[in-house]
Formats: C-alpha cells, sequence, structure tokens
C-alpha cells in the first residue's frame, strides 16, 4: 500500500495520511460511478437541483470546520477560506441557472435539440483552491446528471475528503461522486481509464499539454482545461499612482501569488514616472507578512516551489536583481517561500 501525506504548509505538521489509489482502486472507483449512472442520470432535474440546494445548505452549516480544513492544509488565512466556501456555495445557483439559460430544450424550424448527460466524468483539482475550484467542475456535472470520480491535489486530500462528506450529508446517492486520492501517478491513471466519458481539469500547462495530446485520440470524450498562466501587469499613465500600486500588490501576493490571475510581471515606463511607481510598490511590500494561516498566511510551499533554504535561494541567486524581499522567516523544511519582487 503506498501511503502518502499531507502538511501544514507552516508548520510541517501532517494534515492528513493515506493510501494512494492505484490501477485497480481507480478502475474501482471509475466502476462505482458507472453503476450509479443510470439512476442519476435518469433522476428528475429538478431533484438533482434540490440536493445541490440542501449542499449548499451544508456547505453554510459546516463552513468554520471546512475554512479551517483549507487554512491547515494549503495555508490561506482564515479570513480567505471562508470566502472559498462562500464562492463554493455560491456556485449551485451559478450553475443552475447557467444550466436553465443553456441546457433547455429548444425547438428550431427544422427540429428539436434537446440536451443529455455524458455519462462517468473525471475531475483533477488543484491545490491553490482545494474547495471551490473542483466544485466549479463537480456541481454543473451533477446537476447535468452525469457523475463524477474526483481526484484532489495531493495536498489538499483532507478538504477533498471532507467535501465528499458534506455532500454525503446533503443526501448525494453513493457512486455518484467518488474520490480517489493519490498523486501525479492516480491522476494519470484515471486520466487514462477507459470507462470515463470526460475530463475536467484545473491545474498547469504542461499537465494540461499532456492531457490534451492524450484526448485527441478519443474526440467523443469531454476535456476541460483550466490552466494557469504568466499574467503581465502593465501601470502606465495611472491616474492615482498609490491606488495603482495597492491593486498590483492585491495582484501579485492575493492568495500567496497562487492564483491563475495574479500578476506575475509588471510592465512600467521607464524614467520618472516607472521609477515613483517602484519606489510606491517596493514600500508596499514592505508592510507584507508571511507566516501561518492565523497570520497573514504562507504559501503551499511544497506544492508550488521548494522551501527557501535550498534551491529557491540559488534560484534568486541566478535570476534578476533582488529589490525587496518582503519578509523574513525561520529556515527549515516546513517554512513558507518568501515572495519577492525582482527587476528584468
Amino acid at each position: 500500500m503506498n501511503l502518502f501525506s499531507s502538511h501544514n504548509p507552516a508548520t510541517g505538521e501532517a494534515v492528513w495520511t493515506g493510501p494512494a489509489a492505484d490501477a485497480p482502486a481507480v478502475g474501482q472507483a471509475v466502476s462505482h460511478a458507472r453503476a450509479a449512472f443510470p439512476a442519476w442520470s435518469r433522476r428528475p432535474h429538478s431533484e438533482r437541483e434540490a440536493l445541490l440546494r440542501a449542499f449548499a445548505q451544508q456547505l453554510t452549516t459546516q463552513r468554520e470546520a471546512m475554512a479551517q480544513a483549507i487554512s491547515r492544509e494549503v495555508g490561506k488565512p482564515h479570513w480567505e477560506a471562508l470566502t472559498e466556501v462562500q464562492s463554493m456555495a455560491g456556485k449551485i445557483d451559478i450553475s443552475i441557472e447557467a444550466h436553465a439559460r443553456r441546457c433547455a430544450e429548444f425547438n428550431n424550424t427544422v427540429g428539436v435539440t434537446r440536451f443529455k448527460p455524458h455519462g462517468v466524468v473525471a475531475v483533477l483539482g488543484p491545490f491553490n483552491f482545494p474547495g471551490h475550484l473542483p466544485n466549479g467542475h463537480i456541481v454543473p456535472a451533477l446537476l447535468a446528471g452525469n457523475t463524477v470520480v474526483f481526484k484532489p491535489s495531493e495536498f489538499a486530500p483532507a478538504v477533498a475528503e471532507l467535501t465528499t462528506r458534506v455532500w454525503a450529508a446533503a443526501g448525494l446517492p453513493a457512486g455518484v461522486l467518488t474520490l480517489a486520492q493519490g498523486n501525479r501517478d492516480t491522476g494519470a491513471t484515471l486520466a487514462a481509464h477507459p470507462g470515463i466519458d470526460g475530463l475536467f481539469f484545473t491545474g498547469s500547462a504542461r499537465a494540461g499539454l499532456a492531457l490534451s495530446e492524450l484526448y485527441a485520440r478519443t474526440p467523443e470524450k469531454i476535456l476541460a482545461l483550466e490552466m494557469g498562466g504568466n499574467n503581465p501587469l502593465v501601470v502606465h499613465r495611472a491616474a492615482d499612482q498609490p491606488a495603482a500600486a495597492l491593486l498590483t500588490v492585491q495582484s501579485a501576493y492575493l492568495s500567496a501569488g497562487q492564483r491563475c490571475t495574479c500578476a506575475r510581471r509588471l510592465i512600467v515606463p521607464q524614467g520618472s514616472e516607472g521609477d515613483l511607481f517602484i519606489s510606491r510598490l517596493l514600500g508596499l511590500l514592505g508592510t507584507l507578512r508571511v507566516g501561518a494561516a492565523t497570520d497573514s498566511g504562507p504559501s503551499s510551499a511544497s506544492a508550488s516551489a521548494p522551501p527557501p533554504t535550498g534551491p529557491s535561494r540559488s534560484w534568486a541567486r541566478s535570476s534578476p536583481p533582488l529589490l525587496r524581499r518582503v519578509c523574513s522567516t525561520p529556515s527549515s523544511s516546513s517554512s513558507p517561500v518568501e515572495p519577492g519582487c525582482w527587476s528584468g
């Protein structure tokens, strides 16, 4: 049995330990989802909708437990983890409205268009929003009558486990949402399993490219890819430079810089305008703190970058000149990665 663990990125404490699903376990999860599909897909849409609303209510009831799990496992401050749980609950109404608008039966002069469930779909979730982003795939898939095999990030198995318990408390039948915990090998096995009819992925561009190449051979299967970017932020002739500097810091460092929409590069004019803006920005960076989730929230260091005691420091030395390191943290394998600002 291949055991793996998730850890609190601020303390190194083990949060969750359990077996990674191997090929037989992945096959069993897909079989359970396939067995549950006929009854779930035939269930009246109104009943599926009601069950989703019950899930939203359960999330509201258990929002503190869910937020604490997110904070412990990926390092978000409690206030931000709570907003993630609220987004999960808010996805229900958004999905119901979108389904009614896009998937209703409609007629034209030559025929009738109807929508039907696709089958068993896999969802591969990321670590940066371990509740909200997989939820964004799972909720509309279930509403449409599909069954789901959910493989979460190996850095956030506890959040995924709690999420499935919340679904069970809402009354979701067994097999409709099946959890396959594990690492990259588990995800690759699930993605390649012939028993799934589609896959919804949020994660890196590299993994997304590999999935795109794999699914090019099976055009009858749905593939949805939501991948990260390398986002430039341009500041030019800002009418309010202090406000623009605040927005830049928020864009680059919110969620410890781990949102796919976070600014990675800043482009400013050469000369006095750009110099003044950089000066304002560095002043703001000096006010940021990195620590435990109860403080300002570390990054999930092991998930996104090496710890600052090893290769990341060498990487910083080989990069363009460092303008400002935001904070100083104890050097240990569990220390958060220290954010900074580099010139280039």
